[in-house]
């Protein structure tokens, strides 16, 4: 555990002190406040408009933000030859992997958590008050960071190209919003290969559907039951992808 908390504290101060993390903070703060702007053209639904601006930009940030670190993280040091001056110490492998995925996953969080609330702060300003339902926004949002950040890690062991590995990155991302549509176009598809690939897609990316909030944004507060199958499915699916890492990891000759 030691070792753990000790990558994790060197790879999260690494990214805080990263310009990639700051410019995207800054980049959100900027898209906070052009979501104001623009809200003030709608005037009847300006709060609404605000949160969805807001939550859109900081969603999208922090997950082009972790994909990109997290692509980053292993292959650099690999290509410079670090870890292997890291790995020549009593250092288990899933340890250094373990602690520099949550470093970055922290670093990541930090900055969406800081996104958030500046974007909190700008809808109390304009009278909004479902606080409840932000709270379970951000947490859908941080799920996903999780989800990709784990399956960018696996991507980019697997791939040893930094390139590919964001390639297919945002090629999973983009799937993950389409899972159920893949399975019902498989289901009607006549052609057994066809169907047997959408259906491997369908299941090997990620469901974001699992962190669909505004399907159930007309209740009047977030269903404990729907937030507890979010939490579940995100550690499920980021274990797994993180174990598999784990394996091709071990594999490598350093």
């Amino acid at each position: 555990m030691e070792t753990i908390k000790a990558v994790f504290s060197y790879t999260f101060r690494e990214h805080v002190r990263n310009k990639v993390w700051l410019g995207g903070a800054l980049f959100g703060l900027v898209m906070l406040a052009g979501g104001l702007v623009v809200s003030a053209l709608a005037a009847d639904e300006r709060g609404r408009v605000m949160l969805d601006l807001g939550l859109a930009a900081n969603e999208i940030i922090a997950l082009v933000s972790v994909v990109f670190l997290t692509v980053h993280l292993i292959l650099q040091e690999i290509e410079s030859r670090s870890v292997f001056l890291i790995l020549t110490h009593p250092v288990r492998r899933w340890h250094y992997l373990m602690g520099r995925f949550l470093g970055t996953l922290g670093a990541v969080g930090a900055g969406l958590a800081a996104m958030g609330l500046a974007h909190w702060a700008l809808l109390k300003l304009l009278g909004w008050g479902g606080d409840g339902w932000y709270l379970a926004a951000w947490l859908c949002s941080f799920g996903k960071v999780a989800v990709m950040g784990a399956l960018a890690l696996l991507l980019s062991l697997a791939l040893t190209s930094e390139a590919a590995a964001m390639a297919f990155s945002v090629f999973f991302w983009i799937l993950g919003h389409f899972s159920a549509e893949l399975r019902f176009v498989a289901d009607k598809s006549g052609n057994a290969l066809l169907r047997s690939a959408l259906l491997v897609f369908s299941w090997a990316a990620p469901d974001f559907a699992h962190f669909d909030y505004r399907n159930a944004w007309h209740a009047g507060a977030p269903d404990p039951r729907w937030m507890a199958a979010g939490a579940v499915y995100a550690l499920a699916y980021a274990g797994a992808c993180f174990a598999l890492s784990v394996q091709v990891f071990e594999q490598k000759e350093f």
